[in-house]
């Protein structure tokens, strides 16, 4: 894209608040045709995450952005963000450290994931947003935006248990932000509706029938319903100890786990019950 007198401030100044713009100043001559093909090639004109402006420092529009930044000499490439210029390149260095800068600006594989939980969670997929927010973390377990998605995530698919122990991890500047804050009474919340009248009259039933297959596989729907997958699945799964033919027990059980995606429980009793099965 040719910078112009009637997109520059489009380009440079709006469309940095998004993505990094990378303005490539050049001129019409042998100096700039390895820079130019080098650019072209690494940048294209589709790209996602970067922008790419050229401006010819032959016309008005280009001369007086390069005066402006102090240019003296072209090939060169100045790196924008939020509108202001950020980085740059000059001479041999646009074609030797192209590749570093463009890295650079690149997202991370934690912020990729990242994007794609939140647009499966915008088209509903939840469970599908809890699994891409899980392997965000697990690239980068130090990112406060993935810990916060996740539990945020967890709390909406009443996996409190999860949501609780990912908070847990937090440091102690992640615990003084606000959003920190609104997590955990939001989850506070959520473990206070948790104890139903139906899951407390549940509980004292099977406190009193402990070896009733009814009770207990009701009892533990409820608890994973409630986000207490981890005490549902013990329960099932000494069950399933004792008898492990029993379907309506193995059925509840993979049903459970079959609602984990990304949870480190969904591989923990699945270990279990291959090595109970087989």
């Amino acid at each position: 894209m040719l910078l112009t007198e009637q997109n520059v401030q489009q380009v440079i100044l709006k469309g940095s608040q998004d993505k990094a713009v990378f303005v490539y100043f050049f001129a019409n001559s042998p100096e700039c045709d390895a820079a130019t093909k080098a650019i072209k090639a690494a940048i294209p004109d589709d790209s996602p995450y970067i922008t790419l402006a050229e401006a010819d420092v032959t016309q008005a529009v280009g001369q007086a952005i390069a005066m402006q930044l102090g240019l003296r000499a072209v090939p060169a490439v100045i790196v924008f963000s939020k509108g202001q210029p950020v980085d740059a390149l000059q001479g041999d260095e646009c074609v030797s450290g192209l590749q570093t800068l463009i890295t650079k600006y690149m997202p991370s594989q934690c912020q990729l994931l990242l994007r794609d939980a939140e647009d499966l969670e915008q088209k509903g997929d939840l469970q599908g947003a809890v699994a891409k927010a899980s392997d965000a973390l697990k690239a980068d377990e130090k990112s406060t935006k993935a810990k916060f998605k996740l539990a945020a995530l967890c709390i909406k698919t009443k996996n409190l248990e999860r949501a609780r122990s990912v908070l847990e991890t937090c440091g102690r500047t992640e615990t003084e932000s606000q959003d920190y804050k609104d997590l955990m009474s939001a989850l506070t919340l959520a473990e206070q509706s948790a104890s139903s009248p139906e899951l407390l009259k549940l509980k004292e039933e099977h406190e009193k029938e402990p070896d009733n297959k009814d009770i207990a596989v009701k009892y533990a729907a409820a608890l994973s319903s409630c986000g207490k997958h981890r005490e549902a699945l013990e329960m099932l799964f000494a069950l399933l100890k004792k008898n492990s033919a029993d379907a309506e027990i193995k059925k509840t059980f993979i049903d459970i786990l079959n609602t984990l995606g990304g949870d480190p429980l969904q591989k923990e009793f699945r270990r279990k019950l291959y090595a109970l099965m087989y």
